[in-house]
């Protein structure tokens, strides 16, 4: 979204050319960009026992924050530092609140904490590195590559979708274009209990054909 489609990243479940259907770019405010440098680093922070052992004695993190940090997938992790970011972008205070949403979970990205692990400290990993990892990327968030987004840069962004739904999923243009109303958002909660119906419907036919 930022760059518009330029590069790729290592952060699964985020397409990084891919504008999601259910996503209401025309009520977008800010454009976030998140290294998966900072990812990777910060997930083995948060699940190794050295990386855990410094975050509870030398930063004094919350016991309460502590036993959230398995919910924080690479997905999540970037999650909270846009709002890291957003929040300084912003310059709110103590007073202030960003809501975000932890989308995975640490269970499954093993394989890519071992990488990580290879890639940035050689296979080890101690307080020094946790406590460079902790000032690089949480204490030392900046405002760069990010934008508040104008009416162009909403147009701009929308457009990036027209590839993968219109051209790939062949959906029409009326259908695509029809999600710029803010009357199509507000509508949509209404129909949300019939996609619940359906998907409780697909999930029973699916596990009856597990079960034959």
């Amino acid at each position: 979204m930022l760059r518009n489609g330029f590069g790729e990243h290592n952060i699964q479940g985020i397409g990084d050319k891919h504008i999601p259907f259910i996503h209401n770019v025309m009520a977008t405010d800010v454009v976030v960009a998140v290294s998966d440098r900072a990812t990777d680093r910060l997930g083995v922070l948060f699940n190794t026992d050295v990386g855990r052992a410094y975050l509870a004695g030398r930063q004094s993190v919350p016991r309460q924050a502590m036993e959230a940090l398995p919910s924080l997938g690479l997905s999540s992790i970037a999650n909270v530092l846009a709002a890291i970011k957003t929040a300084k972008y912003y310059e709110l205070g103590p007073d202030d609140v960003i809501i975000t949403v932890a989308t995975d979970g640490a269970a499954m990205y093993g394989s890519e904490r071992d990488l990580a692990l290879a890639k940035y400290f050689a296979g080890q990993f101690d307080e020094v590195a946790a406590g460079e990892v902790f000032g690089e990327h949480l204490l030392g968030a900046t405002t760069d590559h990010m934008l508040e987004l104008s009416r162009e840069d909403r147009e701009r962004i929308f457009n990036l979708g027209y590839f993968t739904w219109v051209e790939q999923q062949g959906m029409s243009i009326d259908e695509f274009r029809v999600r710029k109303d803010p009357w199509f958002w507000a509508e949509l909660p209404k129909i949300v209990t019939d996609w619940d119906r359906m998907i409780e419907e697909f999930n029973a036919r699916t596990g009856a054909l597990e079960a034959v």
